[in-house]
C-alpha cells in the first residue's frame, strides 16, 4: 500500500482521462477496503479530525461530500484500482477508540460503504490524484461488522493489503449486517463539524467545487 506523498509506480501513467475508464456499469455485488482513523472523542465512526491519534488532523473520508481521498490523496493506488474495478462498495474500516464505548474499545470493524457513483481531481499534493464519490452509509460500532467475525483476526497494513478486495460471498455477510440499522449522515457530519471548530479537514474550502452539496455548509 502507498503512503501519502509517494506515487503509485504502477498507476501513475493514468492521465486526465482517467474519468472516463472508471467502472460504473455492470458493478458487481463486491468490494474493497479502505481503512481510516477513528475519533477517540466521539462514539460515532467519524475521522480523528483533531490529532488525537498523533496522524494528522484527518480529512478522510470527506463524508461531508461523500467522498474519499478528495483532500488527502493517500494510498492513491488503492483507490485508483478500486474506481478501475467493477466493485460496487468503498468498505470503511477503522479501530474503535473511544473508551467510553467499553465493548467495542480496540476492535476493528466496518462501519459503512461508499457506493461508486463517479470520480473526481482531488485537492491533494499529487499532480494527478483522483477521488471516490458516492453514497455514504454508515452505522454505529454496535452494528458494525467486527473484522474477527470477517477475516477471523483484526487486520493490520499487510493484512489489509492481502483482503484489500472483499469477494461476494463476503460483502453479503456485510451488507446483512449494516443494512437497516444506518444512522443519519447529518449526525455524524455534525459531530464532525462540532470538533472541528476551526475547519482544519475542510481548508481548500474556496476551491470546493461540492460546497453547495456539502452537508457541513448547507
Amino acid at each position: 500500500m502507498d503512503k501519502c506523498g509517494s506515487r503509485s509506480r504502477s498507476l501513475r501513467a493514468i492521465e486526465t482521462d482517467f474519468k472516463n475508464e472508471v467502472m460504473l456499469k455492470n458493478m458487481e455485488e463486491r468490494g474493497m477496503l479502505q481503512y481510516f482513523y477513528h475519533s477517540p472523542l466521539s462514539i460515532l465512526p467519524i475521522r480523528d479530525v483533531t490529532d488525537e491519534l498523533g496522524k494528522g488532523h484527518k480529512t478522510e473520508p470527506h463524508i461531508e461530500i461523500g467522498a474519499e481521498n478528495y483532500l488527502e490523496d493517500c494510498y492513491q493506488s488503492n483507490i485508483k484500482r478500486f474506481l478501475l474495478s467493477n466493485a460496487k462498495y468503498l468498505f470503511l474500516m477503522t479501530t474503535c477508540q473511544n473508551r467510553q464505548l467499553r465493548n467495542h474499545y480496540g476492535t476493528q470493524y466496518i462501519v459503512g460503504y461508499i457506493i461508486k457513483q463517479g470520480s473526481g481531481t482531488g485537492l491533494g499534493k499529487r499532480k494527478n490524484s483522483v477521488f471516490v464519490k458516492g453514497k455514504v452509509k454508515l452505522v454505529t460500532f454496535q452494528d458494525a461488522m467486527p473484522s474477527k467475525e470477517l477475516f477471523g483476526r483484526n487486520l493490520d497494513r499487510g493484512g489489509i493489503k492481502h483482503n484489500l478486495f472483499v469477494d461476494q460471498k463476503k460483502t453479503e455477510r456485510i451488507l446483512q449486517r449494516l443494512n437497516n440499522h444506518f444512522i443519519p449522515l447529518e449526525r455524524c457530519v455534525q459531530e464532525i463539524d462540532d470538533l472541528d471548530k476551526n475547519g482544519r479537514t475542510c481548508h481548500h474550502v474556496k476551491k470546493c467545487e461540492y460546497r453547495k452539496e456539502c452537508l457541513r455548509f448547507p
